[in-house]
């Protein structure tokens, strides 16, 4: 993913990167990060039991502390204008 998005253009972003709050609370670690615009690009792949109800706690944490997490699977990987597109617009927004 991180090359399909740098060879379009866009910045580089940071990789598997600690999050925390406006209190430094920990909320996860995410893969990719762009911490100046708050974005948050996550790779989803199969869901798998226990891990994937962890993810979706952890996601939606990232969400209620006001960043903007672009979900990723491996249809959208197949489709790689759709998912520059989409962080894109997430970055200029």
């Amino acid at each position: 993913m991180r090359v399909i998005l740098v060879t379009a253009g866009l910045p580089e972003p940071e990789l598997n990167i600690d999050v925390f709050d406006d209190r430094g609370r920990f909320l996860g670690c995410a893969d990719m990060v762009y911490p100046e615009a708050r974005v948050i690009v996550e790779y989803h792949g199969m869901p798998h039991g226990p891990q994937w109800a962890q993810d979706v706690e952890r996601i939606g944490a990232f969400r209620a502390a006001g960043w903007d997490v672009i979900d990723v699977t491996s249809p959208l990987v197949n489709r790689p204008e759709e998912l520059v597109k989409r962080v894109r617009r997430a970055l200029h927004s």
